[in-house]
């Protein structure tokens, strides 16, 4: 058994290293080629800086050589610009840097000079990227077999009063990069081989005692299959704790009645199971049928007020549907302990703001009163979840207002440092309701609970909310409890741990009034959707926008389309007959068209688990819209994929 272990686990090792060898290659290539494009951009920066406002007429007309022949131009130009481009080329050995002319069509300038002289003058091939590059007004990094061999070229445009008159570029020998891509990885493959053979010896060395533990607890496990007052021999270590631990097992098991518990376990499942079905097809049904009910209404209408007023309950009714359907994915989540948390700077006040539009209008309705007290203590910023928390508050306070029928709703929120430097946010709601008694709070906190059927009934609900409060307080590394009597209301209160935001800023408010009011007209969308109705809801949201917006079936259809064509972005379907939007998007990425790898792609699926949202970016996609399509959202990621990288400097 000793020598399978160690040949199982030489080859986990083996696999090991050698995925860990292709991955780190990878990732240094990627970034050594980055790294590379991003020094000859700036390399041509600087010999833009240097152009400064002038263009080439401009030089030439200073030097008196405004109606000079071609040559003498050439000359001319080739004196004035030559020194900053030697100067640059200087600055890293192997580098070829200079200055191209579009009315002339010649290169003015080839440095360093000493090596690429012989250059200036030389018009370009008809193929080469730079004329490319001129065309398109758009600065880009390109790598193959141009003017002086296989390289990397860096190539920038030059624009006067409106017009390209030419372009500078950097570039570098591909064989160079190539050299120093091998010098790196050999380092690092020397470091990984190193560290594979010292875990070898130590595993061999630690292999034997190990190994005999493992033994003695797969003999006791067989043994007490058959006998559980047996015990497995003692081991060390934690090995030791495991035996220990199959050992008090077994006593435990031994000591209870195991047919009689396990019965009541499985029939208090069953029971739980058959509640929770009746009660989901209940909440489910009931807003699936205000929708199909307010739809046939509204079809029927005369007047386009009453059809409006049947569109709005449908709406209200599809929300609330949402809604069911979030809990349920939310506690799916929590479930199989895969609810995350995000950190990031947010506004308290903001947040208590936004809490307050959004709950007012069902309290109003009731006639209740809302009242919110924010103390002193609270700071305006602070580093956490705001969506998560702002869940567990909306969750309260919406149960505050189902349950109470006259009064008030009160929500305090108060704030103190704790010494690990955490802030503590101390949430209090209280209301005026139904109120429970000390058997109904014992249970209130569990899945698919409410206090009673009754309840359930008269006040619906999925009975996850509090149970998913509970879980996003804990992971938020607080605690929620509730104190209530019949008839005298309740009070729901909870703390949770945030991060200090000291030395934060608040995003800029300006930000979404100017992704509100972003434009695309000019601009051309693919959609790839199956689903008809989805296509006319998406390219009716994108047309509204200002988009031209071209449809495609499927992925095979989206392919062949984006190489026909060249668009602005794409929205791509995930399940999909013929080819998916998995497989489209990565073709996509692997083909040879010049936009291939530069083209947002943005997955608009109802896979809307973190696990499809990675699965769409290691398929090459830029961003993931879940349906159903939120006007907000696709705004969001068109300014973040479009607007704002034509706004920002660096691009």
């Amino acid at each position: 058994m000793q020598g399978k272990i160690i040949f199982i686990l030489l080859f986990i090792m083996g696999i090991t290293f050698l995925t860990t060898w292709y991955m780190v290659r990878y990732v240094t290539h990627t970034i050594l080629m980055e790294e590379k494009g991003s020094k000859l951009m700036g390399l041509t920066g600087i010999l833009k800086n240097y152009l400064g406002d002038d263009s080439y007429d401009d030089i030439l007309q200073r030097n008196g050589a405004a109606q000079a022949s071609k040559e003498e131009k050439i000359a001319v130009l080739n004196r004035e610009l030559r020194g900053i481009t030697d100067e640059v080329a200087s600055a890293y050995p192997g580098l070829g840097t200079g200055f191209y002319s579009l009315d002339l069509d010649v290169m003015l300038t080839y440095g360093p000079s000493a090596s690429y002289g012989d250059r200036v003058g030389l018009p370009l091939n008809p193929e080469h990227r730079g004329r490319q590059v001129m065309a398109s007004n758009r600065a880009e990094v390109s790598l193959g077999t141009m003017v002086r061999g296989n390289i990397m070229n860096a190539m920038n445009p030059i624009e006067r009063n409106g017009r390209v008159i030419g372009y500078i570029w950097a570039n570098e020998l591909a064989s160079d990069i190539e050299t120093q891509f091998k010098d790196i990885t050999r380092r690092i493959f020397l470091i990984l081989g190193l560290a594979y053979v010292v875990s070898i010896v130590l595993m061999v060395l630690f292999s034997r005692n190990m190994v005999r533990d493992i033994s003695n607890i797969v003999t006791g496990v067989r043994d007490l299959r058959f006998d559980l007052t047996k015990k497995i021999k003692s081991a060390r270590g934690e090995l030791g704790e495991v035996a220990e631990s199959i050992n008090a097992m077994a006593a435990d098991i031994v000591k209870a009645d195991e047919e009689h518990q396990a019965l009541i376990v499985a029939e208090a499942a069953n029971n739980a199971q058959r509640d929770f079905l009746a009660r989901m097809s209940h909440e489910i049904r009931t807003p699936m049928n205000g929708v199909l009910g307010m739809t046939r209404l509204a079809m029927q209408a005369d007047s386009p007020e009453q059809r409006l007023d049947y569109l709005k309950k449908i709406q209200s009714s599809a929300s609330l549907l949402l809604g069911i359907i979030n809990d349920i994915l939310d506690f799916s989540k929590i479930e199989a302990g895969k609810l995350e948390l995000e950190k990031r700077p947010f506004s308290l006040m903001e947040m208590t703001d936004n809490i307050r539009e959004l709950i007012s209008p069902r309290i109003s309705e009731k006639g209740l009163e809302l009242i919110i007290s924010v103390d002193d203590s609270v700071p305006s910023m602070a580093v956490g979840d705001n969506l998560r928390l702002s869940q567990v508050l909306l969750n309260l306070l919406g149960n505050a207002a189902k349950f109470t029928l006259q009064g008030s709703i009160q929500l305090e929120i108060k704030a103190r440092h704790l010494p690990s430097g955490k802030l503590r946010l101390d949430c209090l709601v209280r209301d005026t309701g139904i109120g429970m008694s000390a058997e109904q709070q014992e249970a209130l906190f569990k899945p698919f609970s409410q206090v009673d059927s009754s309840t359930a009934r008269k006040f619906g609900g999925t009975g996850l909310g509090l149970s998913i409060s509970k879980a996003m307080v804990e992971l938020m590394g607080g605690a929620i409890t509730v104190s209530s009597e019949p008839g005298k209301g309740s009070v729901f209160a909870f703390f949770v741990e945030l991060e200090s935001a000291e030395g934060e800023q608040e995003e800029d408010a300006g930000i979404d009034a100017a992704v509100d009011s972003q434009r695309y007209d000019g601009c051309t969308f693919l959609l790839v959707e199956d689903n008809a109705i989805n296509q006319e809801i998406a390219v009716a949201i994108l047309s509204e926008l200002g988009a031209a917006v071209e449809t495609a079936e499927n992925g095979e259809e989206g392919l062949q389309a984006f190489l026909r064509k060249d668009y602005s972005l794409i929205f791509m379907d995930i399940r999909m007959p013929v080819m998916d939007g998995f497989e489209s998007a990565r073709r996509i990425r692997a083909s040879s068209k010049h936009d291939a790898r530069k083209v947002p792609i943005i997955a608009m699926t109802a896979n809307a688990m973190k696990e499809d949202r990675d699965a769409s970016s290691e398929a090459g996609m830029n961003g993931h819209v879940s349906k159903p399509v939120d006007i907000i959202e696709i705004k969001n990621i068109l300014y973040r994929e479009l607007a704002a990288n034509r706004e920002s400097p660096d691009r």
